[in-house]
C-alpha cells in the first residue's frame, strides 16, 4: 500500500504541467496568489473587528465594606450594580455602520484582486508577444544558419570572398542574439507569472494568440457600466456613505447617556435597597465632533469627484489610443498580406538576381515591417486590456 502511494506521489511530481491559456492562468492566480490569500484572511478579520463595539458598555458592580466605630454600631455593607446606555438610536447607527464597513472591506478586497489579475493579464499579453516573436526568430535563425553554412562552403572552395562570408556570419550572429534575448525575456515573464501564481509553475505554451476583444461602439454607455464595476470608485462612494452614517452616530453619541442599576445598603438591623437612575449632561465632551465629521464628508465627496473624473479621462484616453492603434494594425495587416516578399526574395537570391547585400537589405526591411506589426499588435492589446478589465 505504501509503495503504491509513493509511486502515485512520484508520478504526480514528474508529470508535466499542462499548457494553460490566459483564462486558465488568471483563474489559477486568483486561487493561488499568496497576496490575495493573505488579503482574504485580513478581510475576514476586519469583518469581525467591524462587529465589535456595537453593544452596550459592560455593567459595573461595586461592593463596599465599612467597619463601624465604635464596634457596637456594626459594619456596613454596600452593593451597587449599574449599566450605562448610549442614547437608543446610537445602537441602530452602530449596526448600520458595521454593515457598511463590511461592504467596504469587500470593495477594497475586490480592488486589490482586480489589480493583481490585471497585472497578470498584462504579463500574459507580453508573453504572447514574446512567443509570437519567437516563432518569427526561429524561422529567421534557421534561414541565417543555412545561409551561413552555404557561404562557408563556397568560401572554402574559393568561390566567394571573405567580405560576403563575413556578412552571412554577422547576419547569423545578430539573429541568434535576438533569439537569445527574446528567450531571456520569456523566462523573466514566466517567472513573474509563477510568482503571482503562489510559486506554482505556469506553462505558457498556449499563449500564441490574443484574446478577442472588440472596442465598445457606444463609449458613453460603456463608461457608465465601467464606473459601476470599478471597486475603487465603489469604495470611495462607500466612504462617503459611511461618513454620513458616522455623522448620525456622532449626533446620537452626543445625546444624554442613560444609566440604571440596583443599590443596597446593609447595616446591622437595617437594610436599604432600591434602584438608581442617572443621565449624563452633554456639555463639553462632544464639542465640534459633528462639525468635524461633516467636514470629512465634504472632503470625501471632493475626493470621489476627483477620482471619478480621473477614471473617466483615463478610459477615454485609452479608448481613443486603442482606436488609433487598431487602425494602424489593420494597415500593417493589409500591407503584410499583399507584400509578403520573403519567398520571392529567397527565390530571386538563389537565381542570382539579387546580390547578398541587397538580399539581406530587402529581407531586413521585410522583417522590420513584421516586427512593427507585432509591436503594434502588442501595444493595442495592452491598451485594450486596460479597457477589458472593466468588462
Amino acid at each position: 500500500m505504501k509503495k503504491t502511494i509513493y509511486m502515485l506521489l512520484l508520478s504526480s511530481l514528474l508529470s508535466p504541467v499542462w499548457a494553460q491559456d490566459e483564462g486558465q492562468i488568471l483563474e489559477s492566480i486568483k486561487q493561488n496568489n499568496t497576496t490575495l490569500n493573505a488579503l482574504r484572511e485580513k478581510a475576514s478579520a476586519d469583518k469581525i473587528a467591524n462587529k465589535t463595539g456595537i453593544n452596550p458598555a459592560n455593567p459595573e458592580v461595586e461592593f463596599g465594606y465599612l467597619w463601624g466605630s465604635p464596634s457596637e454600631i456594626g459594619n456596613r455593607k454596600d452593593l451597587s450594580i449599574a449599566q450605562t446606555f448610549d442614547f437608543p438610536t446610537a445602537y441602530h447607527y452602530k449596526t448600520q455602520l458595521s454593515k457598511g464597513q463590511n461592504r467596504q472591506v469587500d470593495f477594497l478586497f475586490a480592488a486589490e484582486e482586480r489589480a493583481i489579475i490585471q497585472e497578470a493579464r498584462l504579463i500574459c499579453i507580453e508573453l504572447t508577444y514574446r512567443n509570437l516573436f519567437e516563432k518569427q526568430l526561429s524561422k529567421r535563425l534557421k534561414q541565417a544558419e543555412e545561409l551561413a553554412e552555404g557561404y562557408e562552403t563556397l568560401f572554402s572552395k574559393g568561390e566567394i570572398n571573405i567580405i560576403d562570408y563575413n556578412k552571412t556570419k554577422l547576419n547569423l550572429l545578430n539573429t541568434r542574439k535576438a533569439y537569445e534575448v527574446n528567450q531571456v525575456e520569456q523566462k523573466a515573464l514566466s517567472d513573474k507569472l509563477q510568482t503571482l501564481n503562489g510559486g506554482m509553475p505556469v506553462n505558457t505554451e498556449l499563449l500564441l494568440s490574443y484574446s478577442d476583444y472588440l472596442l465598445p461602439k457606444d463609449f458613453s454607455s460603456w463608461l457608465l457600466l465601467a464606473e459601476e464595476r470599478n471597486p475603487n470608485l465603489k469604495a470611495t462612494e462607500q466612504d462617503i456613505a459611511l461618513s454620513r452614517k458616522q455623522e448620525q452616530l456622532t449626533k446620537a453619541l452626543n445625546l444624554p447617556k442613560l444609566s440604571a442599576g440596583y443599590v443596597s445598603e446593609r447595616v446591622p438591623g437595617t437594610t436599604q435597597q432600591g434602584v438608581s437612575v442617572g443621565v449624563s449632561i452633554p456639555l463639553w465632551e462632544g464639542k465640534n465632533t459633528v462639525r468635524h465629521q461633516k467636514a470629512r464628508t465634504i472632503a470625501m465627496q471632493a475626493q470621489y469627484d476627483d477620482t471619478r473624473l480621473q477614471f473617466q479621462n483615463e478610459l477615454k484616453s485609452n479608448y481613443e489610443k486603442a482606436q488609433k492603434l487598431y487602425g494602424v494594425l489593420q494597415e500593417y495587416d493589409q500591407l503584410l498580406k499583399t507584400s509578403s516578399n520573403e519567398e520571392l526574395l529567397e527565390k530571386a537570391f538563389k537565381q542570382k538576381q539579387l546580390s547578398l547585400i541587397n538580399y539581406l537589405l530587402e529581407l531586413s526591411a521585410y522583417y522590420d515591417a513584421v516586427d512593427q506589426y507585432l509591436e503594434t499588435e502588442k501595444e493595442y492589446q495592452l491598451i485594450a486590456a486596460e479597457l477589458r478589465q472593466w468588462e
